[in-house]
């Protein structure tokens, strides 16, 4: 009996101080608190809701009164920089969109918007909780060429992380994030401010609030929420039913088991992506001479895609800057080896392209497989520590010819 009172006690202290002078919880009350309209029709990840009212802040003549100011902002930011798109930044700022049309639901795209003087077809994929499936991305792709001939045309993926298509369509399709959309937005309405009508702009205040509440991952409630979590899992183990964000937490596991092998080094991850890469490959000077892909400008880097449902390792080589012989020697090299020795890079891509080409493809955890993470999520992690075990450090070996292995690291 003493030790179930001190068990008791021990649990009523933790919900002390999960609830007492908590600043991020407190903090977290603040964001919540406020009324907010797209909370209370239901719209937090209904990808039709999602799409509705993109489309309408992107039409010019909608009646929010931003006429193209909303649809340049958004494209512009998102194709800055981008390749594999027929229309740039600069192409957006300096053209005539007022005659912009959009269209929802058109041959199943989700948006596409359409130029006739400026010749512009641009198409929205938008997917908030579903995956691509029926090869979809490609049917749209092949359906905006055939339907608008002598049409420039870019195609947008929207993911509430950003992430990137599956292949072969990634070569295509150009990533954003609803962060991004979110921030668009906050630009409009700031630079607008006094000229908009308060219905117009408490919509737009609305969404962007909600976006960061429920839909991305990277926000300042994200964030809130998963260092109170961290900091009172046993209080809110006793609240809740469920861990919070599945994915989230198998991220952080794998993280972790990236970071415990000796000679490899973490890229940029996302919560579906989780990227490193044996840290002697940076000594090749030809590894640094990517474009497009990740901050580090990392050409071959191994990937863990964190699905909702499978968890796969893959080997990816990725785009390169325009004009760098050396570093598409690079992925020319890696590739050849990988075609050569098939046993030792299973399911790899039968072609090269372009920009990205998975090189080596493994299931971690199948969709079959998937539901008992939830009672065992650590199993994902003794699925990686295999596989540096067996697979990446035989593909490692078999490379050492095209980028440099240090024995004593990897």
């Amino acid at each position: 009996m003493k030790d179930q009172d001190q068990a008791t006690d021990a649990k009523r202290q933790s919900l002390e101080t999960l609830v007492v002078d908590n600043r991020d919880l407190d903090r977290l009350e603040e964001l919540l608190g406020e009324f907010n309209l797209f909370d209370a029709i239901g719209a937090r990840r209904q990808e039709l809701r999602h799409s509705a009212f993109l489309g309408f802040l992107l039409d010019p003549a909608g009646n929010h009164g931003l006429g193209d100011h909303f649809l340049k902002t958004l494209f512009k930011r998102c194709l800055t920089g981008s390749s594999g798109q027929q229309i740039g930044a600069i192409d957006i700022d300096v053209a005539d969109l007022a005659d912009a049309v959009v269209e929802r639901e058109k041959w199943n795209i989700d948006v596409l918007v359409l130029s006739e003087h400026s010749r512009f077809a641009i198409a929205i994929e938008n997917k908030v909780d579903s995956g691509e499936h029926d090869n979809q991305l490609n049917r749209y792709r092949e359906i905006v060429a055939r339907e608008f001939p002598g049409y420039r045309t870019a195609l947008i993926f929207l993911t509430p992380d950003g992430d990137a298509p599956s292949e072969p369509e990634r070569e295509y399709w150009l990533p954003l994030s609803y962060a991004a959309v979110a921030d668009a937005i906050r630009t409009v309405r700031e630079a607008r401010y006094t000229t908009l009508g308060d219905a117009v702009e408490v919509s737009l205040r609305h969404y962007e609030t909600m976006v960061g509440r429920h839909v991305v991952s990277n926000s300042e409630i994200a964030r809130l929420c998963q260092q109170i979590y961290k900091q009172h899992k046993e209080a809110l183990d006793l609240i809740f039913e469920h861990l919070p964000d599945q994915q989230t937490e198998l991220k952080e596991l794998l993280e972790k088991e990236v970071q415990a092998q000796s000679g490899y080094v973490l890229d940029h991850c996302t919560k579906s992506a989780i990227r490193f890469a044996p840290s002697t490959w940076d000594t090749d000077p030809r590894q640094l001479g990517g474009a497009g892909w990740t901050p580090t400008k990392r050409v071959v880097l191994f990937e863990i895609t964190n699905g909702r449902n499978f968890i796969r390792l893959k080997l990816v080589v990725g785009p390169v800057r325009d004009g760098d012989p050396a570093a598409v020697s690079l992925r020319e090299a890696v590739f050849s080896c990988a075609k050569k020795h098939r046993s030792d890079f299973p399911n790899g891509g039968t072609t090269l392209a372009p920009r990205y080409t998975t090189v080596l493809s493994r299931d971690l955890v199948k969709q079959k497989d998937y539901p008992s993470l939830e009672e065992d999520p650590e199993k994902a992690s003794r699925e990686l520590r295999s596989a540096f075990q067996h697979e990446i450090p035989r593909a490692v070996e078999r490379l050492r010819g095209v980028l440099p292995r240090d024995q004593g690291s990897v």
